[in-house]
């Protein structure tokens, strides 16, 4: 195979971590890449570890810019890539060696516009965990709704670059991949899914996830940004309302359910409440109907007694329900 692929590497304070993930990217067993690794305005040492790995293979390409944040970067990345296919890979994260050549094959195989893998996050203390890509074979959005709200991840997958030509990632806010990933499933005429865990997630200590920021409500512009699209791009009725409504399920997947939980973890108990009241607001403006969503009323017994309790407003009894499981 000819096709080149342009691997998109936003680089951002990274030096502990930036060897590693530079490293899984030049063992890729398909060698026909671009290497762009993007500069967002580093103060440590990441840009000089750019520079030594430019100096030892010629397909790494250094992009300098200000500080943008994740989105930016990779916006930046898209605009100067020259492949006919794109691959976007934080910068603390790494892939297994077969994973753009296992992946392109399929894709060219199954005449598919993204190929989809498993992933696997890993932690400080060595524990790995298995994420599932989907359950799927190789399929479509319009005959397969269900796929637009898969594993949002824009990191286990390869892209057709002409899928990017009118969608850009939304600079300056959080959740960028649920915000754009589906967007890019609807247009797409196939997907292929690879059942091999090739991309790995170093869930990194010390994160900013158990601090509360207003950002975290995001999670429901992310949604909305989607259907806005789908809404103006989907010319037929019926399919639009099952895409519609396979987005509203992400409201109760990733507002309800695990914006909730992230609320829970964080550090001060009254920010907890705070922002469980604030999350149950933008959840109800956003989508009012949300008690008769196929998944609230689904949902086992330890769930529906935590939405009850929600709906009630009894912030304490919730975050005791979990705490109580924590230390269980």
């Amino acid at each position: 195979m000819k096709h080149l692929v342009s691997v998109i590497v936003p680089v951002y304070n990274v030096q502990a971590y930036l060897d590693r993930c530079v490293q899984s990217i030049v063992d890729q067993t398909y060698s026909n890449l671009e290497i762009l690794l993007i500069d967002d305005g580093s103060t440590d040492e990441s840009y000089r570890l750019m520079q030594n790995w430019a100096e030892k293979d010629k397909r790494i390409h250094l992009l300098q810019k200000t500080n943008g944040g994740l989105s930016d970067a990779r916006n930046f990345g898209i605009q100067r890539a020259q492949g006919e296919y794109l691959a976007f890979i934080d910068s603390d994260d790494f892939i297994r060696p077969a994973m753009i050549e296992k992946m392109l094959a399929a894709m060219v195989e199954q005449q598919a516009q993204i190929g989809v893998c498993d992933m696997e996050y890993l932690y400080d203390d060595g524990r790995v965990e298995f994420a599932s890509g989907g359950a799927f074979a190789v399929g479509d959005v319009k005959t397969h709704p269900e796929l637009i709200r898969m594993n949002n991840s824009a990191c286990n997958k390869l892209f057709a670059r002409s899928l990017f030509q009118d969608i850009e990632f939304p600079v300056g806010k959080w959740y960028e991949d649920l915000a754009t990933i589906p967007m890019i499933c609807f247009n797409a005429e196939r997907i292929v899914k690879v059942n091999e865990a090739f991309y790995v997630y170093y869930q990194r200590s010390g994160s900013i996830a158990h601090s509360a920021n207003p950002k975290i409500f995001d999670i429901y512009k992310a949604i909305q940004r989607v259907i806005e699209y789908i809404e103006i791009h989907c010319d037929d009725t019926s399919l639009k309302n099952q895409f519609i409504l396979e987005m509203k399920h992400c409201y109760i997947i990733h507002g309800l359910d695990l914006t909730t939980l992230r609320i829970k973890d964080f550090d001060e108990s009254e920010d907890r409440e705070k922002y469980l009241a604030e999350n149950m607001k933008q959840l109800k403006q956003c989508y009012p109907d949300w008690e008769q969503d196929a998944f609230v009323k689904s949902a086992g017994l330890k769930k529906k007694l935590i939405i009850a309790l929600l709906k009630r407003k009894q912030w304490k009894a919730v975050l005791g329900i979990y705490d109580r499981s924590k230390s269980a």
